[in-house]
C-alpha cells in the first residue's frame, strides 16, 4: 500500500510542473548590548546562517508552495557565544475555479529562539532576483513600529493560518474579497511569556472595491479581531473604512481614507492600567498617503510618504490606544544591479492617550553580482520610550551579508 502510495504521488508530480529554489544567506551583524549584567560589552556581534528552500508545483488552475527556513544564529560570538535556532517554514494552495474566482489558503509558521532586539525582518520567503530577500530586510512600508521587550531572547511561537477569496462576479468595476483566520504569537514558556505574552485568536476582512475610472478607486471594508492573552486580557476591535486611491499623474499616487472602530478591552488582573474594569470606546481610524515616483536610467526613485491614525495594540502589555503612525520609504535603483533604501518612522499615541513612543529609521543597500550571488547592507536604530520603564532606550544594528541561490525544474 505505501509503495503503490508513493509511485501515485511521484507520478503525480512529475506530470505537473515542479520548481525549487535553493538559497543560503550568512549574515554578520555588529549591534548594541542590551546584557544588562555590569561586565558585559556594550558591542555585541552574532552571525546567522539561513538556508532556504522552495518548492512551487503548478497544474492548470492550480498551485501549491512550500517553504522551509531554519535560522541558526551564534549570538554574542566575541562575549558569550551561544547558538539559537529559529525555524520558519510556510505553505501556500492558490485554486481558481473560473475566471473572476480564486481562493488562496496559507500558513505561516515560526518556532524557536528569536531575539527582538536584532531589529531585524523574519526571512523572505519570495525571493527576487531584483531585490534578494533575507533576514535583514525592513518590514515592508516602514511598519507598524513595535515596543521592544527587556529581554534579551525568547522562546516564540508565531503561527498565521489565512483563507482568502476574490471574486469579480459583481461587475467588470468591481472586485469582493475576504478573508478570515486565527494567529497565535509570543512567548512559549512562562519566562518568555513575562517579556512577550501569548495572544491568540480569529479574524476577518470583507472589501469592497468599485473602479471609478481607470485610474482611481474607492473601497468600503469591514474587519473585526479578537485577541486574547496569557496574561488574562482581551480585546475585541471593529472596524469599518472608506478609502480612496488614484493617480495625480503618471509618476505621483494618492491614497486617503477615513472610518472608525469600536474597541472592547478587558484589562489583565493586576496589570499596569489603573481601572481593570472592561471599557469600550470608539476610536478614529485615518490613512493618508501619497507616493511619487521619478523614472531614471541611472537613478530611478520611488518613495512613499504615509500616516495613519488607528488603535494600536500592544503586544507586550495588551494595551489598545489610538496611536499616530509617520512613515517614510525611498528606493533607488541605481541601474540594473544596485539597490539602495531608506525607512524612517516615528510612533506615538494621540487623543490623550499614554504609549510608547518610538522613532526608528535605516538604511539598506543590496548589490547583485550575478543571477546566483548577491550582497547586502544595512544599519538601523531605534529610538523607543515607555511609560513603564525608567528611561529611554536606543537599540542599532549594522549587518553585512551574502546570498547564494538557484533554482530550477525537478
Amino acid at each position: 500500500m505505501l509503495g503503490a502510495a508513493l509511485t501515485a504521488m511521484w507520478l503525480e508530480v512529475s506530470g505537473a510542473s515542479v520548481t525549487y529554489t535553493a538559497s543560503v544567506r550568512v549574515d554578520s551583524r555588529v549591534r548594541s548590548n542590551e546584557d544588562p549584567a555590569e561586565d558585559a560589552p556594550t558591542l555585541a556581534a552574532d552571525t546567522d546562517f539561513t538556508p532556504i528552500l522552495g518548492l512551487e508545483r503548478r497544474e492548470g488552475n492550480t498551485s501549491l508552495q512550500l517553504d522551509y527556513a531554519p535560522r541558526i544564529s551564534l549570538r554574542e560570538v566575541t562575549a558569550r557565544a551561544r547558538t539559537e535556532v529559529q525555524h520558519i517554514g510556510r505553505f501556500a494552495a492558490l485554486w481558481r475555479p473560473e475566471r473572476g474566482l480564486s481562493f488562496r489558503l496559507s500558513e505561516e509558521l515560526v518556532l524557536g529562539s528569536v531575539n527582538l532586539l536584532t531589529l531585524d525582518a523574519l526571512p523572505s520567503l519570495d525571493p527576487d532576483p531584483i531585490d534578494p530577500d533575507g533576514p535583514i530586510r525592513p518590514p515592508q512600508g516602514g511598519g507598524p513600529l513595535q515596543p521592544l521587550p527587556e529581554a534579551d531572547t525568547v522562546h516564540f511561537l508565531s503561527s498565521a493560518t489565512s483563507l482568502t477569496g476574490e471574486t469579480g462576479w459583481l461587475g467588470r468595476r468591481w472586485q469582493l474579497s475576504g478573508t478570515t483566520g486565527f494567529t497565535v504569537s509570543g512567548g512559549l514558556d512562562g519566562p518568555a511569556r513575562e517579556a512577550v505574552p501569548l495572544q491568540y485568536g480569529p479574524r476577518l476582512d470583507v472589501s469592497l472595491s468599485h473602479a471609478l475610472t481607470s485610474l482611481s478607486a474607492i473601497t468600503t471594508s469591514a474587519a473585526a479581531t479578537y485577541a486574547r492573552f496569557s496574561t488574562g486580557a482581551n480585546n475585541t476591535v471593529v472596524t469599518l473604512t472608506e478609502s480612496w486611491t488614484g493617480r495625480m499623474t503618471r509618476r505621483t499616487a494618492l491614497e486617503a481614507g477615513a472610518g472608525a472602530s469600536i474597541v472592547h478591552t478587558v484589562t489583565a488582573p493586576g496589570g499596569v492600567e489603573p481601572d481593570p474594569a472592561p471599557r469600550t470606546e470608539v476610536l478614529p481610524n485615518l490613512t493618508l498617503a501619497v507616493g511619487h515616483r521619478i523614472p531614471s536610467r541611472t537613478a530611478d526613485f520611488d518613495g512613499r510618504l504615509g500616516l495613519r491614525v488607528s488603535p494600536f495594540t500592544d503586544r507586550l502589555t495588551a494595551r489598545v490606544y489610538p496611536r499616530a503612525d509617520l512613515t517614510a520609504t525611498g528606493t533607488w535603483a541605481l541601474g540594473p544591479r544596485v539597490r539602495v533604501g531608506t525607512t524612517a518612522g516615528t510612533a506615538f499615541a494621540v487623543g490623550g492617550a499614554t504609549g510608547d513612543r518610538l522613532v526608528s529609521g535605516g538604511v539598506t543597500a543590496s548589490w547583485i553580482l550575478n543571477t546566483w550571488m548577491s550582497v547586502d547592507a544595512d544599519t538601523r536604530g531605534t529610538w523607543s520610550r515607555s511609560p513603564e520603564l525608567p528611561a529611554a532606550r536606543f537599540q542599532w544594528a549594522a549587518v553585512l551579508g551574502l546570498s547564494l541561490r538557484q533554482t530550477g525544474i525537478l
